[in-house]
């Protein structure tokens, strides 16, 4: 079993700690209609906001930064524009909504400790919606318009091994990372006399040739972007034996890659 090294452990906390300044900073940017007024308020004398350009300020950083989670969170699937729009009003609602309902619950004297609970309440919103929306998408496009799964065998444009270029090839699907997937090739020539390939019977998802295939084994996945898959549905599963031997020989790895 892979053991997490302190390299890996320290890599692991950095993301978290810039994604948690990500989400308060997309969190802030929410609640500014509740947090700056709130701050101009508690100024002696009380100010308020004035003028077009403040008020296009006020409440368009708001909406800019619901957008970019819509955005963001349909990036995997083709989705109409009017759906992003439908969503980023949901993120943008939601998110004033949890501000102000922070604003109600933590009524301290201290104008920051209740701006830090509106800004925290408004990115863990965004950040749920945007894990909503995801797996919304993951079950309930339709048939096959999913993201490609470990063990399932898709035909897509994968890059050479040994040198520039790509060719579009069945392969085995061993992992799937935020941006990209990974795959082991597989091939129609015989490769019997080689020990970096193991034959794998066509159980019915090559209909053209009808032959058995080979596929890599004991080699690094290769890094194929979503984009480059050629369907919108897996051509098959990995026969359960073949599938066994490839995650022996590709365990996954004790940090995920991002």
């Amino acid at each position: 079993m892979a053991r997490r090294t302190n390299a890996s452990c320290l890599g692991t906390a950095v993301k978290a700690y810039l994604l948690l300044n990500l989400w308060t900073a997309i969190g802030y940017a929410l609640a500014l209609p509740v947090t700056l007024p709130d701050l101009m308020a508690s100024q002696d004398p009380p100010l308020h906001v004035k003028g077009p350009v403040q008020y296009a300020v006020l409440y368009g950083v708001p909406v800019v930064a619901a957008a970019g989670v819509a955005l963001f969170a349909s990036r995997r699937r083709s989705v109409s524009p009017w759906a992003v729009v439908v969503r980023a009003a949901a993120v943008l609602v939601l998110g004033q909504i949890a501000a102000h309902w922070a604003a109600a619950r933590f009524d301290t004297p201290v104008w920051s400790a209740r701006a830090m609970a509106q800004c925290g309440a408004a990115g863990l919103t965004a950040f749920l919606c945007l894990v909503v929306v995801r797996r919304w998408d993951d079950r309930n496009l339709p048939s096959g318009s999913r993201r490609p799964g470990p063990g399932e065998i898709w035909h897509a444009v994968v890059p050479f091994r040994d040198n520039e270029g790509s060719k579009e090839r069945y392969c085995v699907v061993v992992r799937s990372r935020s941006h990209y997937v990974e795959v082991l090739k597989i091939t129609s020539q015989n490769k019997d006399h080689r020990d970096d390939h193991i034959r794998m019977p066509n159980d019915g998802w090559d209909f053209t040739s009808g032959k058995d295939h080979w596929v890599e084994i004991g080699l690094q996945p290769l890094r194929v972007p979503y984009q480059n898959f050629t369907d919108v549905r897996p051509k098959g599963r990995c026969p359960r034996q073949v599938w066994r031997r490839l995650r022996a020989e590709n365990p996954a790895p004790a940090a995920s890659a991002v």
